[in-house]
């Protein structure tokens, strides 16, 4: 078997949660770039299910299986999360609804950081993308208090972390599919 760079469930999830931020979120760009964007998000989430499918027969061919880590500390880290999120929204919703979407970009993005420490072989891109995605929510954020501008804010926090989620997944996927090492394999 030719070595592959591996594309596992979480750039399936990663992807997954990409392309909604893109799909929903473009709502309020010029049709043109909306529609392009949405295409070019639904390509990446194709290549990133062919990456996953790809790596989930090179593994059945060579008889290992790959253990999903969804491991306690996971689950823990996905509570935090989602009590941050919703405890955030609910706030935020009655102070300045737009601050919603640059809310969930920081929430999710700082997911990312303890992740890193559950899966050491994406360490340094899990800790990019949690940057990333971070920097974006807090940009949102300040955009929505001063600007309160809602179209804004899904631009910039919403597809902006679409982009990057569908990205970390694409550039593993593309590995996956020519069997080159990504960056997250160095």
């Amino acid at each position: 078997m030719t070595y592959r760079s591996p594309t596992f469930v979480g750039h399936l999830i990663g992807a997954s949660f990409g392309l909604v931020f893109v799909l929903v979120n473009a709502t309020g760009l010029p049709v043109v770039l909306a529609a392009t964007l949405r295409a070019a998000a639904v390509a990446a989430f194709v290549v990133v299910v062919l990456g996953f499918l790809r790596t989930a027969r090179d593994l059945r061919q060579a008889g290992r299986a790959r253990p999903a880590g969804f491991t306690r500390f996971y689950w823990l880290v996905v509570l935090i999360e989602a009590l941050a999120l919703f405890g955030g929204l609910a706030v935020l919703r009655q102070v300045e609804p737009a601050a919603a979407l640059g809310w969930i970009a920081l929430v999710v993005g700082a997911h990312f950081f303890p992740l890193a420490r559950l899966w050491p072989e994406g360490r340094r891109q899990l800790v990019a993308i949690a940057t990333a995605m971070s920097a974006l929510g807090v940009i949102g954020l300040v955009l929505a208090f001063s600007t309160r501008d809602a179209v804004l804010v899904a631009v910039v926090s919403g597809v902006g972390s679409g982009l990057v989620l569908l990205g970390w997944s694409l550039v593993q996927s593309v590995g996956t599919l020519t069997g080159r090492r990504s960056g997250a394999d160095a």
